[in-house]
């Protein structure tokens, strides 16, 4: 029925085709969010406040339609909608391109671009996570998690440079059509795919709000769930609150000149490459469920370093700040979406990774609010040394949690932390917690 191998995913042709999807799909999206300012700058004379409604637009999505989005997945095959998000896209790309060169692109025009762009990659990405079990066994969703986190962070390095210079080259909208023509290779990838996907294995609709509370209810009634999810929340809250200071700490308090401040800023997206490159063998050799707790739990303190930078040698302790802080963060994020996919139900998997995401998403905007509040308030090296701190403290919920007591995911309790029990053939039967 399904491509599946007992050896390495990257033996599946399936698994090959979606991460040459999700490769193209990642550099496009992460183009496209730096194509899009420079537009908004370069042809239509955007303003400070304009600028940041647009970023806002860009990013907003997964508050606004990430639980329901969700749901809807839930009652569809997946891989056609991973299709179409693709086409759409492409389709929204051409369009901004078209307004450009008939002279009729407007910012609302690229607002309402962005916002489609954004909903699509909302579907996409809860689509894409919920589809990954279809294609591989449980035990190699470690080894994939790692290679699509290696993507995305590849895209993270490369895309602004690839930005700027295909603006540089052929215009800020045509850089578009590139950004559109992947989104196009992405499509034709997930159309190859040939392994079976089960359709919805739900009969009735109780309704959106109901069953976007049942995949809600999931994660609060799991106590693993339940304990990854404060943990993240906390850490984007506080990672949020120290990226809307770190650029003005290293100008301002530190003294940095503003090319020296990019190239340690460019640490971050390294370490999400380590961290990517080691999560799966780190697994093994810690154990599959104890990995989750302890990348924290040791790297978290790195975080203690960043505030101690200064001119000269000192700006070494920004870089292995950064760096050991990133790699534990990449390591556990992968390690814990791995466990998520599978332990849960695929009827539930979609409202569970969208309900996951909300609330870990729902922290970003606090995040930054607080660190602009902090910062005035305390000022900027005791808001960055306040946030090292609780990073620090942020695995505690884990450490609480029955993930303490387990090496490996097989040692856990599977009616207490699956919400499920199975039969002896392989069913799933929910447990009412």
């Amino acid at each position: 029925m399904a491509d599946r191998t007992r050896d390495a995913p990257w033996r599946s042709t399936d698994f090959r085709l979606l991460i040459a999807g999700q490769t193209v799909t990642q550099l496009g999206t992460d183009v496209t969010a730096i194509a899009f300012p420079l537009i908004a700058v370069l042809l239509l004379d955007a303003t400070a406040w304009q600028l940041g409604a647009l970023v806002a637009v860009q990013n907003g999505a997964f508050l606004l339609v990430g639980v329901p989005a969700g749901v809807w997945l839930d009652r569809r095959r997946l891989r056609p909608v991973l299709i179409a998000t693709d086409l759409v896209r492409a389709a929204a790309l051409l369009t901004v391109t078209v307004a450009a060169a008939v002279s009729q692109l407007s910012l609302p025009l690229l607002m309402t671009a962005a916002g489609v762009l954004a909903v699509m990659r909302v579907l996409f990405d809860i689509g894409h996570q919920s589809y990954l079990p279809t294609l591989l066994d449980r035990r190699d969703l470690l080894r994939g998690n790692s290679a699509v986190e290696l993507v995305r962070s590849s895209g993270q390095v490369t895309a602004p440079s690839i930005g700027g210079w295909l603006t540089q080259l052929v215009g800020a909208t045509n850089t578009l059509l590139v950004d559109a023509a992947s989104f196009l290779v992405s499509a034709v990838c997930l159309a190859r795919i040939r392994t079976t996907e089960r359709g919805p294995t739900r009969v009735g609709r109780a309704g959106m709000v109901r069953e976007a509370r049942d995949g809600l209810r999931f994660v609060l009634a799991n106590p693993v769930l339940r304990a990854i999810a404060a943990t993240s929340a906390v850490s984007n809250l506080l990672f949020t609150a120290a990226t809307a200071l770190i650029v003005l700490f290293l100008i301002d308090t530190v003294g940095l000149r503003p090319g020296t401040a990019g190239m340690l800023l460019s640490a971050a997206p390294v370490a999400a490459l380590l961290g990517a490159a080691v999560a799966a063998r780190l697994a093994r050799r810690v154990g599959s469920a104890r990995i989750i707790w302890l990348a924290l739990a040791v790297t978290g303190p790195f975080n203690l370093l960043i505030p101690l930078t200064g001119p000269g040698w000192r700006t070494g302790f920004f870089v292995a700040g950064m760096v050991g802080g990133g790699v534990g963060q990449v390591v556990y994020g992968i390690t814990q979406v791995s466990y998520r996919q599978a332990i849960v139900p695929s009827e539930f998997l979609c409202r569970v990774n969208a309900s996951m995401r909300f609330l870990v998403m729902g922290a970003l905007p606090l995040g930054g609010l607080l660190g602009g509040a902090l910062g005035g308030a305390l000022g900027v090296r005791a808001t960055l040394l306040l946030v090292g701190a609780g990073l620090t403290l942020a695995p505690l919920p884990l450490l609480l949690s029955p993930l303490r007591r387990a090496r490996d995911l097989a040692d856990l309790t599977p009616a207490l932390e699956t919400g499920t029990r199975r039969t002896r053939r392989g069913s799933t039967a929910t447990v009412r917690p």
